[in-house]
């Protein structure tokens, strides 16, 4: 039987030993190297910021919704029943739009029977009309007539005199003659009297027959817009923000319900909530950019409301350019309101390892391969530049974020 000598065992453990932690060595000693290459930063890949002149901006940054200025109520002018629901909330409408039909059938017959009316008092005003015109010429006739008469009597009575005083006329044949002259003046005044008093009355026969039939018409016009108010509609554009809530097909509604509420476009602002700090700061007449849909539009604050709640203070701004379709009431809204402004100021781009609020602060300025750390004087301090109004000069550069390893780089 062979056996393995113990010592040569031991002899091949002992390297494959070796062999492995020299491995493990070198695949770890691979690893650092690769890892020091991708992580090391250098100074030639530092983030500079050069100093340098120009405008710098304090904002303040705040978010909000927008609200409706003004809401117009769709109000029921009729009572009835909900047949059609024709537009439905956050849609946008012109004037004139039919947002819901109601159905009445009462007020249908009433429309009919208005329109019936109208016709007979046309008819019967027509009619009127024509009785007082025939009186009207009758009495006329009778004033002629009368006259007539009255011119052939005066010249009988001339041709009666002259018989009279030959005395070939008895006096009491001329006596009669005369006496039926006065009666002939006396019905010729009557008569002129009757004409003149009908045409006193004419007119105000011809009003009340004129109110009589316009009082038939009103009626009808009445009716007629209350049938045409079943149509729920708009009187001007704007977009469509609730509805009556569970409104629902068959629904029965009464006279003075509000159905639906519109939203003018143009009426649109920005209530906005800002940290309760900016009380002091906060102002009528800032400028504001206010973000919608990846665009900014500007506006102004109007109202900065005093009391303080859930540590925050409310404001309103309103907007001074066309705003888009898509801003609609309760849309959320981030906004920049303008604090203050310097023009041709020495600035830097802001360094993210800047201390907000403090006066005194440290800049790293790069300079050849060496980083010195210089003590400033900070002024206003915006979203992307701030004030240095003291410590560096134009042209130096400075570290917009430190790095991750000081060892890259020399202080």
């Amino acid at each position: 039987m062979l056996t393995i000598p113990e010592k040569d065992s031991n002899s091949r453990h002992l390297q494959r030993l070796i062999f492995v932690m020299s491995g493990v060595a070198l695949t770890a000693l691979v690893v650092w190297f690769i890892a020091r290459q991708l992580f090391a930063e250098q100074p030639s890949e530092l983030q500079l910021a050069a100093v340098e002149r120009g405008s710098v901006t304090q904002t303040l940054a705040v978010f909000g919704r927008l609200t409706p200025r003004a809401s117009n109520s769709l109000v029921a002018q009729v009572d009835g029943h909900v047949s059609e629901l024709n537009v439905l909330p956050g849609a946008e409408v012109d004037a004139n739009t039919a947002i819901i039909t109601l159905s009445n059938p009462q007020l249908l017959r009433q429309l009919q029977i208005a329109k019936l009316n109208w016709q007979k008092a046309q008819a019967k005003h027509v009619s009127a009309l024509a009785k007082l015109q025939r009186e009207a010429t009758q009495l006329q006739n009778d004033v002629a007539m009368a006259a007539s008469e009255l011119k052939f009597a005066e010249q009988e009575i001339e041709t009666l005199s002259k018989l009279h005083k030959t005395k070939l006329l008895s006096e009491l044949d001329f006596l009669r003659a005369k006496t039926r002259l006065e009666q002939l003046r006396l019905q010729l005044d009557l008569t002129k009297r009757s004409e003149a008093a009908f045409q006193n009355t004419l007119e105000y026969e011809k009003q009340a027959l004129a109110l009589e039939l316009e009082s038939e018409k009103q009626q009808l016009a009445m009716t007629q817009d209350d049938v045409n108010n079943l149509q729920v509609t708009t009187t001007q554009s704007g977009i469509l923000t609730e509805l009556l809530a569970d409104i629902e097909i068959g629904q029965a509604v009464s006279k003075g319900t509000v159905l639906a509420k519109l939203s003018s476009q143009n009426s649109l602002f920005a209530q906005l909530l800002a940290p309760a700090s900016a009380i002091d700061i906060l102002s009528v007449g800032m400028a504001v950019n206010i973000g919608i849909k990846g665009k900014t539009y500007a506006a102004q604050v109007v109202r900065v409301h005093p009391n303080v709640e859930a540590n925050q203070i409310k404001f309103e701004a309103t907007f001074t350019e066309h705003i888009p379709a898509s801003a609609v009431n309760n849309l959320s809204v981030s906004a920049e309101v303008m604090l203050a402004s310097k023009d041709n100021t020495l600035r830097v781009a802001k360094p993210l390892y800047l201390k907000a609020g403090e006066e005194r602060q440290v800049l790293y300025v790069f300079d050849g391969d060496e980083v010195q750390e210089k003590q400033v004087k900070i002024g206003m301090q915006g979203s992307e530049f701030i004030e240095v109004l003291a410590g560096v000069e134009i042209g130096e550069q400075v570290l917009k974020a430190l790095p991750q390893s000081r060892s890259a780089i020399k202080l």
